[in-house]
């Protein structure tokens, strides 16, 4: 590479743009092109140039003016894209704002996050089901089923602390859900609601 080739890939600069941007375009609805042409905006904006001409765009990204104005407006409709208008120097102006894509972003992992713990607690759920019928030794019925999702949904015990209760009932040979759930009432009655808190309380007693 020459110099004078070398010198205007440094003078150029670079456009910066987020991971989660790439990684998640296609999850907030966004096409191939829309990606580029987000890209485009993202580089004039960071030029200072927040209402790039579209015939520029064009230029870019060899796309036809008229798909650029759609794709910019769909971006608009799918919250990614925001066109405002500020004034300057007494002046109105538009331009577009590109933060939104990152409120939904924001809103997608947490979206995401949510229904990963929800299908862990369905699945954990499942497992617990498991657990007392094999220390029960027969299915357990869908009352005693209601009885475990209220322990959890109403009463917020954690999983842990329910097996820790089913301990309790098998060693004292009292397989039944009603005194589980003496167990758990007495517990909370110590303020006892985690597997951990109920470790803490016997460690400070001493067994």
């Amino acid at each position: 590479m020459d110099d004078k080739l070398f010198n205007r890939f440094l003078n150029s600069g670079s456009t910066n743009i987020s991971n989660l941007i790439i990684e998640n375009y296609r999850k907030l609805g966004m096409t191939n092109q829309e990606l580029i042409i987000f890209l485009n905006l993202q580089m004039y904006a960071q030029q200072g140039n927040q209402f790039p001409m579209v015939q520029n765009i064009s230029k870019n990204t060899g796309f036809e003016e008229p798909a650029i104005y759609n794709s910019i407006q769909n971006m608009i409709k799918l919250g990614i894209v925001e066109l405002q208008t500020v004034v300057e120097n007494h002046q109105q102006r538009d331009i577009y704002s590109l933060t939104p894509i990152f409120e939904r972003i924001d809103a997608l992992l947490k979206q995401e996050n949510d229904s990963n713990a929800e299908k862990k607690l369905m699945s954990d759920t499942e497992e617990l089901f498991k657990k007392i019928e094999v220390e029960f030794g027969r299915p357990i019925s869908p009352i005693e089923q209601e009885q475990v999702h209220q322990w959890i949904d109403d009463d917020h015990y954690s999983i842990k602390l329910i097996e820790l209760a089913l301990r309790e009932a098998v060693l004292n040979q009292a397989y039944s859900l009603k005194y589980m759930d003496r167990i758990l009432i007495s517990w909370e009655k110590s303020n006892i609601k985690t597997a951990e808190q109920l470790q803490e309380r016997r460690k400070k007693l001493g067994y």
